[in-house]
């Protein structure tokens, strides 16, 4: 298997960036499981590796609904070795920023031979400020940079991303970059031209995750749902172009989905599943991969 990294800087001498389609743990929420959502059997790591070599798409990003660090130190060598036999990549991600989850997370990373770290700022319980955001992750520089990874931080819903951007640019790392998310700025009220003004040039990993918005029926409001990537909203192929311009250097493309579930467990189960297949298959289509329909 050909290794993808992240790149920390791009070549001066190389225009030309590249991207690699891939799944997330949140591609396959339901399947997955979460509070109030239980099925039977839950998707595990091992299962998501399974997904992404049927689906033959060469990453997998699993994320803080899957958490790695529940897994012993054989699973993680387990499902390295299985990732390599898949010829699947796998990337980490986790949410906090705490410095013993931080470095929790690098070593897992190493184990994972996964060049990137994405990583949400805020859990339930702890919200820090800019200062203190700086203040700990310039604690976990020197590692990052030794090992060579990618700390990847997305833009979520408490910060506009010009605080993102400012939060790349003042730890001034090239181990650290953006991934960039096309919907959660929306709790900023920031559109998705916004959202790539501030941050395409510090993005290091692309969360597709298309929308549309609707007026609620007696015309009081207005809501955001999740579509099919390709049947939303959102001009995907405007997004890449820019990003393949713009972006630190090469970036993976990773499908994550907002889906109302249906009446029942089964049910909601298949339609994630065709969901995801249908996005893929655009995906695939647009950013011309070979076999594509």
């Amino acid at each position: 298997m050909t290794a993808f990294t992240i790149s920390p800087t791009r070549p001066a001498s190389d225009n030309m960036i590249k991207t690699k389609i891939g799944i997330s743990s949140y591609s396959y929420s339901y399947a997955v499981g979460f509070p109030g959502f239980s099925p039977t059997k839950p998707l595990n790591a091992f299962d998501l590796i399974d997904k992404a070599s049927e689906l033959q798409v060469p990453v997998l990003q699993i994320a803080d609904n899957c958490p790695l660090d529940k897994l012993s130190e054989y699973e993680l060598t387990s499902l390295n070795k299985y990732s390599r036999q898949k010829s699947v990549e796998i990337e980490v991600g986790t949410r906090g920023i705490e410095t013993e989850n931080i470095l929790k997370y690098i070593e897992i990373a190493k184990k994972l031979n996964s060049g990137l770290l994405r990583v949400v700022i805020d859990t339930a319980w702890h919200q820090p400020d800019f200062d203190e955001i700086i203040a700990l992750l310039s604690k976990v520089l020197p590692v990052l940079t030794q090992e060579n990874i990618v700390l990847g931080i997305e833009n979520h819903d408490r910060f506009k991303s010009s605080v993102f951007a400012r939060i790349v640019e003042t730890l001034n790392s090239p181990n650290v970059g953006i991934v960039l998310d096309t919907v959660n700025s929306f709790a900023c009220e920031e559109n998705t031209l916004q959202v790539l003004d501030s941050l395409a040039r510090h993005t290091v990993n692309f969360h597709v995750k298309d929308f549309k918005i609707e007026r609620v029926k007696n015309s009081m409001g207005l809501i955001v749902t999740g579509t099919v990537a390709g049947e939303g909203f959102l001009d995907i192929p405007a997004v890449e172009q820019r990003l393949q311009k713009e972006a630190r250097g090469d970036y993976s493309t990773i499908l994550e989905l907002w889906m109302a579930p249906e009446t029942n467990v089964e049910d909601t189960l298949q339609k994630e599943d065709i969901w995801v297949k249908n996005s893929i298959s655009y995906l695939k289509r647009i950013l011309g991969v070979p076999g594509s329909r």
